[in-house]
């Protein structure tokens, strides 16, 4: 037989073993520490562009809202559309101011329902033009008549009806005692001519802001056919929504119907 050759010490074997691990360990130390610089020489340089170029902006809904070209702008205190500044209910207002804010245009629709027919009504206003269009349907849908009416504010507070007049001759050139829904024009005669009402009373119909304004304070030369029946105008726009009764603390008699639609322009 032939003999093997002897095989390496033990204890040899170990230190080379041990001499393996260390620099493997060391190799993956320096591995560690390259990454842990590269790290931190990355940060510090996104940190020094943030801070050359100042922080990122932040959106505020302040901003958001000036910045929208489209934006709607907030209620003004103390206007009709401003919830919170409305006058309480059944309070005196003064009245120049409310009717100075008045649109020089609105469109009003709305019903006024009869125990036999109902009343479709369209008011408009265009400048110092004013026109109310009212459908008679009877009940079942027939179609009853329309009536229309017109009438035009002069510069002098002088009130021209130029359609429908069904009065006499002086007072289709110049009505005294214009009432209904194109009485807004009634209202702006007397602020022209210098007898506006100082005061009328805040009201709410329907969910819109209203001012009644005393009937007998604003026709001083045409009593009322109805006494204590007040009319109604919108803060909003000035065109006459309903009339209000102080003997029956209600709205009564000419009023629009739940569900009317007011809108200026």
């Amino acid at each position: 037989m032939t003999a093997s050759a002897p095989g390496p010490a033990p204890a040899a074997v170990d230190r080379g073993t041990r001499r393996r691990r260390a620099l493997v360990l060391a190799f993956a130390s320096l591995l560690v520490a390259l990454a842990v610089v590269g790290v931190l020489v990355v940060a510090s340089r996104v940190s020094g562009a943030e801070a050359a170029d100042g922080p990122a902006p932040v959106a505020t809904s302040a901003g958001a809202a000036s910045a929208g070209a489209g934006a709607v702008a907030a209620p003004v205190a103390g206007s009709p559309a401003d919830p919170a500044s409305a006058p309480a209910e059944g309070q005196p207002v003064a009245l120049a101011p409310i009717v100075a804010a008045w649109p020089e245009a609105y469109t009003v629709t709305g019903t006024k329902s009869e125990p036999l027919y109902v009343e479709h009504i369209t008011s408009t206003r265009t400048g110092a033009a004013f026109s109310v269009t009212i459908d008679v349907v009877a009940q079942g849908d027939s179609p009853l008549g329309t009536q229309n009416s017109q009438v035009e504010l002069g510069a002098d507070g002088s009130i021209r009806w130029t359609g429908g007049c069904t009065k006499p001759a002086a007072e289709c050139a110049d009505d005294p005692a214009l009432r209904g829904f194109l009485s807004e024009a009634a209202v702006l005669s007397a602020a022209r001519r210098g007898f506006l009402p100082a005061e009328g009373v805040a009201r709410t119909l329907h969910g819109h802001p209203v001012v009644c304004v005393s009937d007998a304070a604003l026709h001083p030369d045409a009593p009322p056919a109805v006494a204590s029946l007040d009319p109604c105008f919108s803060m909003s726009t000035g065109a006459l929504l309903g009339h209000w009764s102080s003997a029956s603390s209600a709205f009564v008699g000419p009023t629009l119907a739940e569900g009317l639609v007011d809108r200026a322009g």
